[in-house]
């Protein structure tokens, strides 16, 4: 329904930000691996969103990369796991780390984030378990793709959103796998 927001960061929260989008405050909740990248107050950003409508309202639930919002849509697909619960579990465990878990069966991994427990991480594993990557790989010349992981970190990306930016990328050098990547992180 609402793709994504761009504007001006007004407010940033514990778990929300509000950006000013044609003298419009919206309320955005994010989780944390969000926040931590975000730019600080007046500047601009752009998050891919996802809109709760529920009899009592809307919330807005906002992501830095399309790959987060497509990991909290998978986890919203599992009973018993709302908005919070999935916002909860992305804000502790990255997204490599829940592939990783989610295909080792392990659910320890995933009772790390609050207010999810043993039972609901061994649904989602259940669940999600043949509708996730069997893991999160690049292809082509390892040197090539550590290089390119490694240039993104350097500029302040997190490893996982590093990982699926390199995703698919096929380059001739570095520099260009680079430049594709940062093209897709900022879409």
């Amino acid at each position: 329904m609402i793709e994504y927001v761009r504007g001006i960061i007004e407010d940033i929260g514990q778990d929300y930000v509000v950006i000013d989008f044609m003298g419009i405050g919206i309320k955005v909740f994010v989780p944390f691996s969000t926040l931590k990248v975000l730019p600080s107050k007046g500047n601009i950003t752009k998050l891919y969103t996802y809109l709760q409508v529920r009899e009592d309202g809307f919330q807005i639930f906002g992501f830095k990369t399309k790959e987060e919002l497509d990991l909290f849509e998978k986890l919203l697909s599992v009973s018993g796991v709302g908005p919070k619960g999935a916002l909860s579990i992305l804000s502790v465990v990255s997204i490599d780390n829940f592939v990783k878990a989610v295909n080792a069966g392990d659910y320890k991994a995933l009772t790390v984030a609050p207010g999810i427990g043993k039972k609901t991480a061994e649904r989602i594993i259940l669940e999600l378990k043949d509708k996730l990557p069997k893991e999160i790989v690049f292809e082509g010349d390892n040197n090539f793709s550590n290089e390119a992981l490694e240039a993104l970190l350097a500029l302040g990306y997190t490893k996982s959103e590093a990982i699926y930016a390199l995703a698919d990328i096929t380059c001739d050098s570095v520099e260009d796998a680079v430049k594709q990547a940062l093209k897709k992180l900022m879409k």
